[in-house]
């Protein structure tokens, strides 16, 4: 069964807004009309405030008394990209403030977030100070631990808030009711990386952020947040940086990867997406995702060496991994015709929970139905699970549904992640197969392939595609553009 598509034309393009600075040098009417209805800036200067997330300037203040005091500052994260790049970002930076610097990411064992074992771990360290990055905000009896066992926290985080907020002594999140900054669609990266810059504009050294900023897009791609707004400056200036990063680890990979024209290659958000980031990602899949944080931080380019390989070596493992577990779920839709349901849920006590997340997202990708993926785990008596949804349909707004029989839960509307009892799962899925049919428009399962305009053919020559560039980089709201062409047909098509 293949998923149900229809084709809808755009062809928008408002004349008088693209002519109202006759003084300008103009672009391509397609291509203005893009950018208009988009509402894409094509200026990457930074124009925020970032002491317009709410309590950013006490954590500002409680990180310089850390400092100066040279107590112990520990950096907890995720073990997903965006946790890792996070991590990195604020470990090199308050590093290079002269702080005392450590980092704890939890194995996937441990699972998502903050975990009582990990707090008291820290405290047993000695930490006097922990910073959680793109974790944390739904934490609210680890918080209250932390507080008891007398550990400042400081939680960045992007993740849906659900319920009340835990008694942290900072919570800067973009998605909090009470900030002035509006964009709400910052990747955990970009969160912590609103924290640095605040740190930074402090001490007048502004003009030492831009070298984080490669860093910063590798994250904010990999999380397939929107590429708009700041996001879209991020990982513009980002990409930039790649060719002559500053961090030798980064250096070493791309030499791998891209080994004939790593140096003066144009880095768009593919590779970054599809063969960069698989790489880090493959460490917190697998093994233990302090290694990728190792290759951002080294400062040994023999060792970056080292850490490389078995980079390589897990990611081709993982794709072995991911290949099996893809196959087995696909045969199970098939054979239970699970497609002809509102969500397709596969549950399996032999899939790897490092690629669950994977797995659903191919799923979706075929079929164009909420997909959830549970790994089975019958000596602890749990299932944990990855959700992937379809544009519309809010996966978290689903679990909030349900939240009575979920140990845990958190996420994002198009991505999410739970812990459930085996013996609850039925119940769950026929609760939340139930809602998504009464709550959400059929027509929410028809995916939707946007044609941005009708194009004469000899509209398409070097020129035009070299003036198309300046939309990307591509990705979640800012998709790379469909034209057709009417009455034609084609001869010795040919991929370039």
């Amino acid at each position: 069964m293949k998923k149900n598509t229809k084709w809808l034309l755009e062809n928008k393009i408002n004349y008088e807004r693209i002519f109202e600075n006759k003084g300008e040098k103009k672009l391509d009417f397609v291509i203005e009309s893009l950018i208009e209805n988009r509402n894409l800036s094509l200026d990457t200067n930074f124009d925020f405030n970032p002491f317009d997330l709410k309590d950013i300037d006490i954590a500002v203040k409680r990180i310089f008394e850390a400092i100066e005091n040279n107590e112990k500052i520990y950096i907890y994260g995720d073990y997903d990209v965006d946790g890792i790049t996070s991590v990195s970002l604020l470990y090199l930076a308050l590093s290079e403030l002269g702080g005392n610097i450590h980092y704890y990411i939890p194995l996937r064992d441990e699972g998502y977030g903050l975990n009582k074992d990990a707090i008291q771990s820290l405290k047993e360290e000695e930490a006097n100070l922990v910073i959680s990055v793109d974790c944390g905000i739904n934490s609210i009896e680890e918080i209250n631990l932390a507080n008891e066992l007398g550990l400042d926290f400081i939680i960045t985080d992007h993740h849906e808030i659900i319920g009340n907020l835990p008694k942290a002594f900072a919570v800067i999140n973009p998605k909090r009711e009470e900030n002035i900054y509006s964009y709400k669609y910052l990747a955990g990266v970009g969160t912590a990386f609103m924290l640095v810059y605040a740190l930074y504009s402090k001490l007048d050294r502004l003009n030492d952020l831009e070298k984080f900023l490669d860093i910063v897009a590798i994250g904010t791609v990999a999380d397939i947040v929107p590429l708009t707004s700041d996001n879209r400056k991020f990982v513009k200036r980002g990409l930039k940086l790649l060719n002559n990063t500053k961090w030798i680890g980064i250096k070493q990979l791309l030499r791998k990867v891209f080994p004939e024209d790593w140096d003066t290659r144009e880095y768009c958000s593919y590779d970054v997406g599809y063969l960069i980031a698989p790489i880090f990602n493959a460490a917190g899949r697998l093994e233990d995702a302090k290694q990728a944080v190792s290759l951002f931080i080294e400062e040994d380019g023999f060792e970056c060496l080292t850490i490389i390989d078995q980079l390589l070596e897990n990611n081709n493992e993982r794709k072995n991994i991911q290949k099996k577990i893809l196959e087995a779920s696909i045969a199970e839709i098939e054979k239970k015709q699970l497609y002809n349901k509102n969500l397709i849920l596969v549950a399996n006590k032999s899939f790897h929970h490092g690629v669950i997340g994977i797995v659903a997202s191919k799923i979706l990708d075929k079929y164009y139905k909420p997909s959830i993926i549970m790994e089975i785990k019958e000596s602890e008596g749990v299932a944990t699970a990855s959700c992937r949804s379809i544009d519309g349909l809010n996966i978290v707004e689903c679990l909030n549904s349900v939240s009575d029989i979920l140990v845990k839960y958190g996420g994002h509307s198009g991505a999410a992640g739970f812990t459930i009892k085996i013996e609850n799962i039925e119940e769950f899925y026929q609760r939340v197969d139930k809602y998504i049919g009464e709550n959400f428009p059929k027509e929410l399962f028809i995916k939707t392939i946007k044609i941005e305009n009708i194009l004469a053919p000899y509209k398409v020559n070097y020129e035009f595609l070299r003036e198309l560039e300046i939309l990307e980089p591509y990705g979640a709201k800012n998709h790379t553009p469909i034209f057709a062409f009417k009455n034609c047909e084609y001869e010795n098509l040919r991929f370039t």
